[in-house]
């Protein structure tokens, strides 16, 4: 079941986006959308409502990069993740 009620505790690992038609976005990518939007990674403190993508455009993205004090990602890889030898349920 993919539901998240149906997996509290749980990892999903969606197996099926690793094919050669599947696509993901690298961070920092340009969108094939007007305006060039940048796939732009944020903090969370970043994430509001009323976010709006245009902000992140190939014009605007390498100020707002120099600006940042802080690298949204840094400690991302502190915390260590392990999957269980047998799968549960």
């Amino acid at each position: 079941k993919v539901s998240k009620a149906e997996r509290v505790g749980r990892i999903f690992i969606d197996y099926l986006r690793n094919d050669p038609t599947s696509t993901a976005v690298a961070p920092y990518s340009t969108r094939a959308r007007p305006g060039a939007p940048v796939a732009m990674p944020l903090a969370w403190e970043q994430v509001k409502p009323g976010l709006d993508p245009c902000d992140y455009l190939v014009t605007t993205v390498p100020g707002l990069v120099a600006q940042q004090a802080a690298d949204p990602w840094a400690g991302m890889l502190e915390t260590r993740q392990r999957l269980p030898d047998q799968p549960r349920g």
